[in-house]
């Protein structure tokens, strides 16, 4: 069974809002991704598909720069910034951010609500939802 993970990278800046180059990762001492190339402009919404294990959802958790993936060679630049060292706090200050298929519930808190919160007000949600096809939460 194959899974995906869409990846939409959403704003206006440079022309190259997400770069991989040459990602190599460590959780422990097991390597997991070995030399990821990637380019992803602004605007454009690509899928990452393979099997279960093939490494979608570990590079995006790289992305976000969860402490147990180690970046051990190579280097992750937002908007031409090198973020690659960069905690997961500052990057999320940069406007980086991740959802789940099937997002946990949180009691009183809908769909739209979340995005504001996490877009910190800057994303108009009723164009989001038109773009992806979920005029329902705008």
């Amino acid at each position: 069974m194959h899974f995906y993970i869409q990846i939409i990278v959403i704003g206006i800046g440079p022309s190259k809002m997400l770069r991989i180059e040459g990602l190599k990762v460590n959780v422990g001492e097991k390597e997991i991704l070995h030399g990821v190339d990637l380019e992803i402009p602004a605007g454009e919404t690509h899928l990452l598909f393979g099997p279960n294990g093939s490494g979608k959802t570990s590079l995006v958790l790289t992305v976000m720069g969860l402490p147990d993936y180690r970046v051990t060679e190579g280097k992750i630049l937002f908007k031409g910034e090198d973020i690659t060292k960069l905690p997961i706090d500052q990057r999320a200050k940069l406007g980086i951010g991740m959802s789940f298929q099937r997002p946990p519930t949180i009691r009183g808190l809908n769909t739209r609500q979340m995005i504001e919160i996490c877009s910190a007000g800057k994303a108009d949600v009723g164009e989001l939802a038109s773009y992806m096809n979920l005029e329902a939460i705008s």
